[in-house]
C-alpha cells in the first residue's frame, strides 16, 4: 500500500511517497536465503597523470576469479594474485593491464589470498 504524504507543510504541492508494508507480506511464512559474495577492492596511484589511479575488484568464487580492472594511469601495471593450497604451499597467477584501458581477466582458480598491482612483474615467473 502507497500513501502520499506531504514532504513539508509550507510547500503545498510537494509530496513524498512512501512505502508502507502490508500485513500480508510481513506475515509470510516463505524464507529465502540469499548467498551474498564478497566483493574485494585495490587501487594504487599512477606516476602520471598525479592524481589518477588504477582500481581493480574481484569476488570469492568457487572455482574461477574474474577480476575487473581500470587504468587511468599512462604506464603499463601488473595485477598478481596470490593463492595459498590447502597444504598451505601458495603461488601466483599474473597480468599485464595497459595503460589507460578497462576491462577483465579470468584467473582459473578461486578465492586469492592476496592481491597486489604493482609497476614491475615480481612475484610471477616469467
Amino acid at each position: 500500500m502507497r500513501k502520499l504524504v506531504p514532504a513539508v507543510a509550507g510547500f503545498g504541492a510537494a509530496f513524498a511517497l512512501l512505502t508502507v508494508p502490508s500485513t500480508a507480506s510481513a506475515q509470510s511464512s516463505h524464507t529465502s536465503v540469499a548467498q551474498t559474495q564478497s566483493v574485494h577492492r585495490a587501487s594504487a596511484a599512477c606516476t602520471s597523470p598525479r592524481g589518477k589511479r588504477i582500481n581493480a575488484s574481484w569476488g570469492d568464487g568457487n572455482v574461477s576469479t574474474t577480476v575487473y580492472f581500470n587504468n587511468h594511469c599512462n604506464q603499463k601495471r601488473w595485477i598478481e594474485l596470490k593463492f595459498v593450497k590447502q597444504n598451505h604451499d601458495f603461488f601466483w597467477k599474473c597480468f599485464s593491464v595497459n595503460p589507460r584501458t578497462s576491462g577483465k581477466k579470468k584467473i582459473d582458480n578461486s578465492m586469492p589470498d592476496k592481491v597486489v598491482i604493482t609497476k614491475k612483474k615480481a612475484n610471477c615467473p616469467a
